[in-house]
């Protein structure tokens, strides 16, 4: 096993990478991740054990935004937080005046998302992927990627 230490947000776009990317409102299938792709059974067994240790840290983090959406924001409607990007008719301000609650939420969530974790992986060497004809392009997970050992 290898350990990397990676930025929050890369384990983020590593998700990405890995699993594709969805649109939450419509379902639309936005991009295909690793996973999706024709790859050696083992290759795709050693992703798969990847994405589960990234979809961990990527719940913990949203457990803290969602700790940080009700420090900062306000109960809505349905009884959830929210934090308006905007300050609404009937602020002190006007509407099209940015909320200084929304921006104090994205400064602590964009300073964390900064701070850095180890992750242990299993090296992928590059033969792995040899046979791989892709037009997507993976720039955290080629961090992973080693050059295959010389015998």
């Amino acid at each position: 096993m290898a350990t990397i230490s990676l930025k929050l947000l890369e384990f983020y776009q590593l998700d990405s990478e890995l699993n594709g990317v969805v649109n939450q409102s419509t379902g639309e299938q936005l991009s295909t991740g690793l996973l999706s792709e024709n790859l050696k059974l083992t290759t795709k067994y050693w992703l798969t054990e990847l994405a589960k240790k990234i979809t961990v840290e990527k719940q913990a983090i949203e457990s803290l935004k969602d700790e940080l959406i009700k420090k900062y924001g306000e109960v809505n409607e349905s009884g959830g937080y929210s934090i308006s990007l905007y300050l609404t008719e009937g602020d002190e301000q006007t509407e099209n005046t940015v909320n200084p609650k929304f921006m104090e939420f994205q400064n602590e969530f964009k300073m964390l998302l900064n701070e850095e974790k180890e992750l242990e992986y299993k090296p992928f060497p590059l033969s792995s992927f040899e046979d791989l004809k892709s037009d997507n392009n993976y720039p955290v997970f080629f961090k992973l990627v080693t050059e295959d050992e010389q015998n």
